[in-house]
């Protein structure tokens, strides 16, 4: 699988090239800026040239679609933005209700601090995700996320807090969500909520929270 994805993904290179207008790449932007900004012909003949080429390298265009995903998560996680953004947009254009992609440009540019842009974008994923398990996670992102805009306007922080639970009641073993939590409810000034987090958190073997966190956290109300 991994094999054919790869050979297929090089013999599409050149149509990746060209999803860009004038001196901006519009390929760096959410859905090729849709609707917004009108497709041309020329790549929207493009889209479907790279489509159909996909398809006959991996059956059908949802499984194309996961596998751009991949791709993209792997440039993400090597912090190539604009290349993670190119095959979010692929992977989108592959099948436009893979949650996957949502998900991918909300991370991105969280990344750019484009806080309602990709809260936007994660609530469309919530609204097509299909894998249980999968959702535990984007959950936590939304808690995260809403946390990030509650400093701006305290109301989020109440949506932050609801992600959370719902995160937790469905997988109360993911470590992620109740270490996430901790800092959201920091952020909140709810000391007492944060530390039980922390706790919960640690005892299911989390990755380690920063020493200045645990430290502030002890400054606000010691254990």
């Amino acid at each position: 699988m991994f094999r054919n994805f790869l050979k297929c993904l090089c013999a599409l290179l050149l149509l990746a090239g060209c999803a860009s207008s004038g001196n901006a790449r519009i390929d760096n932007v959410p859905m090729y800026g849709q609707p917004g900004i009108e497709r041309p012909d020329t790549l929207k003949t493009a889209d479907e040239n790279f489509i159909q080429k996909a398809i006959s390298g991996f059956g059908t265009r949802e499984a194309a679609s996961k596998a751009w995903y991949a791709q993209a998560d792997k440039f993400m996680r090597e912090g190539n933005l604009d290349y993670a953004m190119r095959r979010y947009n692929q992977s989108w254009l592959l099948d436009p209700e893979n949650y996957q992609p949502y998900w991918g440009f909300a991370r991105v540019l969280l990344e750019q601090d484009k806080i309602d842009e990709a809260i936007l974008h994660l609530e469309k994923a919530e609204t097509l995700i299909n894998d249980p398990y999968q959702k535990v996670a984007l959950l936590s992102d939304m808690g995260s996320a809403y946390t990030y805009k509650g400093n701006q306007n305290p109301s989020y922080f109440t949506k932050a807090n609801k992600k959370f639970s719902e995160s937790t009641e469905l997988d109360p073993d993911y470590p992620n969500s109740w270490r996430r939590w901790a800092y959201s409810l920091y952020e909140q000034e709810k000391f007492k909520e944060a530390w039980e987090k922390t706790e919960k958190a640690q005892n299911l073997n989390a990755r380690p929270f920063p020493a200045s966190f645990l430290s502030a956290l002890k400054s606000k109300l010691p254990k």
